[in-house]
């Protein structure tokens, strides 16, 4: 009842004119709270003007990325370390990136490792043509990076549709991304008919297989195999799909 009172009051302030006790409590209250966030935005403008950041052409750190282009990234190890079980391994032994301070990245150019680099600092990413999030995932991947890793993760579970599937089983599987594994399975089943022949097609035009028992299969969603021989056969038969293909799949 007096929250009621106070927001009468408050938003018909021509009754009190904020004088009334209660609006007086309240406005104490909204005063107080945001004390502390304008000392979380001062600490934070101090941290960001004492150095360039990552971003920044004239940022430079203890470490450099080096990327197939040949451009280098600078970065601080200690930041790296913390964020990157691999980077922390790379820094902490006697290896060469340690001693010469370079990590070479031949799978990568200049803008992805920036946007890497850049996250580890700020916790934040923006995917763009030059960094798109299935690179970002490769190296979040290669580097045991799991909190970048979910996040391209749900960047590329968003908007899944007939033209893309194949290509986000294709990293799901590449990358053990499991959330995006099971987003894609799930359109994969809900759009079966419509997708099927499109994802049998780019299957055999070359996307990865695995070697399980010595037999060569084709790798589907949710822990699904088929063989290359019965790929073929649902292929030459589609009217046996729904009793073979759909059925592994559902269950």
């Amino acid at each position: 009842m007096a929250t009621e009172v106070v927001d009468v009051c408050i938003s018909n302030c021509t009754q009190c004119r904020f004088l009334c006790k209660l609006c007086v409590d309240r406005i104490a209250a909204l005063a107080l709270n945001k004390k502390p966030h304008h000392e979380l935005e001062n600490k934070v403008r101090f941290l960001q003007a004492y150095e360039p950041g990552p971003l920044s052409e004239s940022f430079r750190g203890d470490v450099s990325f080096v990327g197939c282009d040949l451009e280098p990234v600078f970065a601080h190890r200690f930041i790296m370390a913390g964020k990157s079980s691999v980077f922390r391994k790379m820094f902490d032994i006697d290896m060469k990136e340690k001693e010469s301070g370079t990590v070479q990245v031949d799978d990568a150019v200049a803008p992805v490792l920036r946007s890497v680099v850049n996250y580890c600092y700020t916790a934040d990413i923006l995917f763009t043509e030059e960094a798109p999030a299935e690179e970002v995932l490769k190296l979040a991947h290669k580097y045991d990076m799991n909190e970048l890793k979910a996040v391209c993760e749900s960047e590329l579970s968003r908007g899944i549709n007939n033209e893309n599937l194949c290509n986000r089983l294709r990293l799901a599987h590449i990358y053990d991304a499991k959330k995006l594994d099971a987003v894609a399975a799930r359109f994969f089943k809900e759009n079966f008919d419509d997708v099927y022949t499109r994802v049998v097609e780019s299957l055999l035009l070359g996307i990865r297989g695995l070697t399980v028992h010595g037999m060569y299969v084709i790798y589907f969603p949710a822990n699904w195999y088929i063989s290359v021989e019965e790929l073929y056969a649902l292929r030459r038969f589609p009217e046996s799909r729904h009793s073979t293909s759909q059925n592994k799949i559902l269950n």
